[in-house]
Formats: C-alpha cells, sequence, structure tokens
C-alpha cells in the first residue's frame, strides 16, 4: 500500500513552487498592474469574508463564532429574506447583499394559507408605514403624477373608492412613448386599483381590497400586488416580485413576470392561477386546493428549488448576490 504522505508531498512542493514564481511575478508588475492586482485580491478576500458570514449563519453558528467573518443583518423583502454584511476594514465601508428563498418540499394548504396572509400582512404594514403617506377618500384618478406636487415617490391610501394611474403614453420621444418614471409606488386602497400606460417604477406596492389591474407598457424593478378579489396582468407589464390574491390572479396578452417571481392564489374556494397569450412566468405559481390553468402559446420557467417564500419552513437558500 503506497504512502499517503509520499502521494501529498510532490503535491504540496509543487504548488509552493507555482506560488514562490506568482509571487515573484508580481513584484516585477508595473506599478499601475501591480495595484490592479492588488484591488482584485482585495476585493475577493471581502466578497469571502461576505460569504463565509452567510454560509456559517446559514449552518447555524451564533454570531461571533468566527472572529473574523462580518456579522449579518437581515430583513424581509415580499416574499424573500435579505441578509447584508456591514464592516469596515481599511478604506470604505463593505456592503454585501444576498436574497434569501427556502428549498422547496410539500406543504398542505392550510400552511400556505397562514403563510398568505402574513405575506398580506407585512406588504400592508410596508404600506401604512410609508414615509409622506397621504390620505385620500373617494373616488381617485391621476394623468401625470409628477404633476401632484410629489416627486419622485409616491405613497398612498385611499379610503372609499378606487384608484386609476391613467399615465398616458401618447407622447412620443425620438419615435418611442413616453415613459413616466418613479423611485417607487406604494398605495392602500379599499376599492379597485387600475395602472396603464407607459410608466417605470423602481418598486411598486399595491394593496387592494377589490381587484387589481395592470396593463398597457407598465414595468417595474421590483414589485408586490395583493389584490383581494383578484389580480390581473396584461399587455406589455413587466416586472419581478409576488402576486397575492384570495381568489384569482390572471396573467395574459404577453405579459411578463421576471425571475425571481411568486404567485400565490390562495382561498377556500374559486380560487386560480391562469396564464394565456404568450404570456410569460418565471418563478413559482400555486393555487392551493384551487385550479391551474394555462394554454400552450405561454413560457414556465419553474424555480420553485429555491424561491418558497420565508414564511414556509424549510431551509433557506441563497440565490442571488450583489456588492453595495
Amino acid at each position: 500500500m503506497k504512502s499517503v504522505r509520499g502521494n501529498v508531498l510532490p503535491l504540496v512542493l509543487g504548488l509552493l513552487l507555482v506560488q514562490s514564481i506568482l509571487v515573484t511575478s508580481m513584484l516585477r508588475l508595473p506599478g499601475p498592474l501591480r495595484q490592479t492586482v492588488a484591488l482584485v485580491a482585495k476585493e475577493t478576500q471581502e466578497m469571502y469574508l461576505a460569504e463565509s458570514a452567510v454560509l456559517s449563519k446559514l449552518n447555524g453558528f451564533p454570531e461571533g463564532y468566527f472572529t473574523d467573518v462580518p456579522p449579518v443583518e437581515s430583513r424581509v423583502l415580499g416574499p424573500w429574506m435579505l441578509w447584508q454584511t456591514v464592516w469596515r476594514t481599511e478604506g470604505p465601508v463593505n456592503k454585501f447583499q444576498f436574497r434569501l428563498g427556502n428549498a422547496y418540499s410539500q406543504f398542505p394548504t392550510s400552511e400556505w394559507m397562514r403563510c398568505a396572509v402574513l405575506l398580506e400582512h407585512n406588504l400592508h404594514e410596508n404600506i401604512m408605514h410609508a414615509k409622506n403617506l397621504k390620505n385620500l377618500s373617494g373616488n381617485r384618478r391621476f394623468f401625470r403624477l409628477d404633476s401632484s406636487g410629489v416627486q419622485g415617490a409616491f405613497a398612498f391610501n385611499v379610503s372609499g373608492g378606487d384608484l386609476t394611474l391613467d399615465l398616458g403614453g401618447n407622447e412620443f420621444l425620438g419615435g418611442i412613448p413616453k415613459s413616466f418614471l418613479a423611485h417607487s409606488f406604494m398605495a392602500n386602497v379599499e376599492g379597485d386599483v387600475k395602472i396603464r400606460g407607459t410608466a417605470h417604477f423602481d418598486t411598486l406596492r399595491i394593496y387592494a381590497t377589490g381587484t387589481v389591474l395592470l396593463q398597457g407598457s407598465v414595468s417595474a424593478d421590483y414589485a408586490e400586488i395583493f389584490g383581494l378579489a383578484g389580480v390581473a396582468v396584461t399587455g406589455k407589464v413587466s416586472f419581478a416580485g409576488m402576486l397575492l390574491s384570495k381568489q384569482s390572479i390572471e396573467i395574459s396578452d404577453r405579459a411578463k413576470l421576471n425571475f425571481p417571481s411568486i404567485a400565490v392564489a390562495v382561498g377556500y374556494r374559486g380560487n386560480r392561477f391562469a396564464l394565456y397569450g404568450k404570456s410569460v412566468f418565471e418563478g413559482l405559481a400555486i393555487a392551493p386546493s384551487g385550479t391551474f390553468e394555462r394554454d400552450s402559446s405561454t413560457t414556465m420557467l419553474d424555480s420553485t428549488k429555491a424561491l418558497l417564500p420565508f414564511c414556509m419552513d424549510s431551509q433557506p437558500v441563497v440565490f442571488a448576490r450583489r456588492r453595495l
């Protein structure tokens, strides 16, 4: 039987030789290139420490167990969790963000009901605690939000009426419909909500006791939509995020929900999820104890293995990371 030590020794000596050659070569590099190599090495080490912190938390180690890794802060983002590491070594503050879903497993309808209630509650709380929330009553219709005296971010609480955002699209800029831009739009509405026209939102959050309709060329980097009586997304609408209803969710006419997205139509009866008309859905769509409908023209990329909501009790999984 060959000695394991005898097999490993040549490998170790070879690695030492390669490392010596690399160090010698680096010392001979021109000054600017040496600085670039040093910067890449520093950023790689920072990412390594951030990932080590996340891995230690995923595996149940208490904070501070490993002295070199930074602390991990966590908060809810719609149906997912955001973990963030923030620390200062030398120079600027280092920030890394990780998005987590839960590993896929089967759950009964009652567990989905419990989770949906929590997702609904969190969305409602985020809107009602928004900065500069404006209270309105009765039916409201906005043709141009940027003429309402609020710049960039909008938050409304509409009691006893419906809300319509008619954002136009008849104005053209260079042959392309002019798009309304907003950092964020949030609304809690005791009625129905309609958003149509040409608009792009960084963040879009809607909570309605009636139905929610998105149509036209509305897009968002991230969206959370709850419609108690139903949610409909149709036309050239495009975003990633969460759709939630206790009745029906329908996506049609080339609308696209990008990865990562979750659609949950959960109710005791009559709940359904429908995908029609060359529409695309990338993520987890479910109608527990209800009906699931789609036609052959649609595209569905199922990513359930890493996209269950945080409120489903299973192993958390990191599916996105970035440096802030």
